[in-house]
């Protein structure tokens, strides 16, 4: 399972670094003709918008895979490990259901203009809410799977922890020796 996971996270990764060397070359190439030749590429504004939201959603799913996004947890620290795994659940809960209502709304926008076509791209516009829906599927996915696990009893108390930065471990480090007060 570890191996399946490091390669797709690999290939989301890709997909990033992809989306914004396109979105580079497309507009810097852009630049340079509208500069240089009084001319430009009709279609970089638009291709470059598409791959800004599908960069977008899938470096936020990348953050949500690896623990990595913004989290305050100076009350969830300090409560008992039972506590902690209940606040876990509730919040995986409420991330699941925010998660399906995006699924909901941008299925129905995609359905809605999968027939409209953007005169930027010549592609439809539903294309830019598909990457809600890979979004929504994805990360709902792992919320559930990370239930999952923490009814199970599989997680670790490591695994239920936002993820901290250096300087606070190292605050904390100092606090439980005394050093800071």
């Amino acid at each position: 399972m570890t191996a399946f996971r490091n390669i797709y996270l690999g290939i989301l990764r890709w997909i990033v670094i992809l989306c914004v060397a396109g979105m580079l070359c497309l507009i810097f190439a852009n630049v340079v003709l509208r500069y240089a030749f009084n001319s430009g590429i009709y279609l970089s504004e638009g291709i470059s918008g598409l791959l800004y939201v599908w960069m977008t959603f899938i470096g936020a799913l990348l953050v949500l895979y690896e623990r990595g996004h913004v989290g305050v947890d100076m009350l969830v620290r300090r409560l008992p490990a039972p506590m902690r795994r209940a606040a876990f659940g509730l919040t995986h809960a409420i991330m699941l259901y925010v998660t399906w209502l995006l699924l909901v709304g941008s299925w129905q926008q995609a359905k809605i203009n999968l027939h409209v076509i953007s005169p930027a791209t010549h592609l439809p516009i539903g294309m830019m809410y598909l990457a809600g829906v890979f979004f929504a599927v994805m990360s709902g996915l792992f919320l559930i799977m990370q239930i999952v696990l923490l009814v199970s009893g599989r997680l670790t108390d490591d695994d239920l922890k936002v993820s901290v930065s250096e300087d606070e471990d190292e605050a904390e480090r100092l606090m439980a020796q005394g050093a800071l007060k």
